[in-house]
């Protein structure tokens, strides 16, 4: 397999180190790519991996672009470190299954070790995968910070009414990234027993078809029941403030 390396992206020449270093064929593109508006990614064969940035929009209609001009596409998201050269990389992968398959190689190479990279479903899951992970650690960062205290200060009360604020607002940014996700893959059989979703969900992400779909799925189903959320709100608030 030819890996060549399609932009300037830090982490894409840290990719290609450690696929180097595993003996990949890998070189610098010597021509314009053919993924539609990627700046950063590889090429492996003829399958354009996109490492870029872009919303989920923009990566599924990178994976129709490629499509029509009988490209493959592939996408990685991740929270990628110079330290990946050396130890592997965090992977959330989308691509179809005729693609993962052939590229298993090279995200072997660059995970952790062979198989520790997740399978999310089609174009854009690998990126929906990483956003909802990333705002799920970010939500544990809002709540250690609401109890924090400078050192050396006396400890204080945590401003409970800013803390819920900040979690609502980024709960409504999940929902509705995950609405949207829903709306790129719709799924006439998808059930909508939540007993049924949970279930779905149960299973290890690899035996799951379509991982993100799932993920998307359950937190719509979390994030909706609003009456029971609020209630719970004002039960914390009025215990916060009694």
């Amino acid at each position: 397999m030819k890996i060549t390396v399609l932009g300037n992206a830090d982490s894409d020449q840290w990719f290609a180190h450690r696929l180097a270093a595993r003996g990949f064929d890998v070189a610098p593109a010597a021509a314009p790519s053919p993924g539609q508006n990627i700046v950063a990614g590889l090429l492996a064969d003829r399958i354009v991996v996109d490492t870029g940035p872009g919303s989920i929009d923009t990566r599924h209609q990178r994976a129709e672009h490629c499509r029509r001009t009988g490209w493959g596409y592939a996408e990685m998201a991740g929270p990628w470190q110079p330290l990946g050269q050396q130890f592997g990389f965090p992977l959330f992968v989308g691509a179809d299954t005729d693609t993962r398959a052939a590229l298993t190689p090279l995200f072997d190479a660059l995970a952790p070790q062979a198989g520790a990279w997740l399978p999310c479903g089609p174009a854009a899951s690998g990126r929906f995968a990483a956003q909802i992970f990333n705002a799920l650690t970010m939500a544990c960062a809002l709540a250690c910070q609401a109890g924090w205290s400078t050192p050396g200060q006396t400890l204080h009360t945590p401003d409970w009414g800013a803390f819920f604020l900040q979690q609502r607002t980024l709960a409504d940014k999940l929902l509705a990234l995950s609405q949207r996700y829903l709306a790129l893959y719709p799924d006439d059989a998808a059930t909508d027993d939540p007993w049924q979703q949970l279930a779905a969900f149960s299973q290890p992400p690899r035996q799951q078809p379509h991982f993100s779909a799932s993920l998307a799925r359950l937190i719509v189903l979390a994030l909706t029941q609003s009456e029971a959320q609020q209630a719970i709100l004002s039960k914390l608030m009025t215990g916060a403030t009694g």
